[in-house]
């Protein structure tokens, strides 16, 4: 069996991150809710998007420290290593933040995949959402799994790879074609 996954909100967890950095940054107020929505909805009212912009690759880029695995993905990995499941992150993301300093985000990807207790046999970063689809397409996977539910509603997204969606928010309703999953403990679950 092979198993396909995002990286960016789908192994990386960024719940607080972005207030955490943003405080540092001095671009919010400590009072604030410390949702990734609310520090960009709060920089989006005060006409700061070019911060926000350079937030994001902030992030990504020199202060990817701060994000963690999601509970449980690490059990996934050692389950699939264990079941000689072969698994491989295809993740889209640029090379370089739009705005900001020039940080290499897929080296800092990388970077923090090397310093997990985990590890996947294989992890691509493709400069576009095209250039996942085919690689997805590629790699001939039994399973994927992201968190948007829009890649996976991509009219090109291969049909014969069962999607997951990982939503531990319960921010998305049932999609038709497209089982949800909550944790990575249900991610085992569902794909023995």
């Amino acid at each position: 069996m092979k198993i396909g996954m995002d990286f960016d909100n789908t192994i990386a967890n960024y719940d607080g991150v972005f207030y955490q950095a943003a405080l540092e940054r001095r671009l919010i107020p400590e009072s604030l809710e410390t949702s990734k929505k609310s520090v960009r909805d709060y920089l989006r009212r005060a006409n700061q998007e070019d911060e926000w912009t350079k937030l994001q690759g902030y992030i990504y880029g020199d202060r990817m420290d701060l994000a963690k695995p999601y509970p449980g993905v690490d059990s996934f990995f050692n389950h699939c290593q264990l079941h000689g499941i072969e698994t491989i992150i295809v993740s889209h993301k640029t090379k370089h933040p739009y705005l900001g300093f020039k940080y290499d985000l897929h080296a800092a990807a990388k970077g923090w995949l090397d310093a997990q207790s985990f590890a996947p046999n294989l992890a691509f970063f493709e400069l576009t959402l095209e250039d996942k689809l085919k690689r997805i397409e590629s790699l001939n996977c039994d399973y994927f799994i992201d968190d948007l539910p829009e890649l996976l509603a991509e009219k090109t997204f291969p049909s014969h790879i069962k999607k997951l969606l990982f939503d531990p928010s319960n921010h998305h309703s049932e999609m038709p074609q497209v089982m949800r999953v909550t944790s990575w403990d249900e991610v085992i679950e569902v794909t023995q």
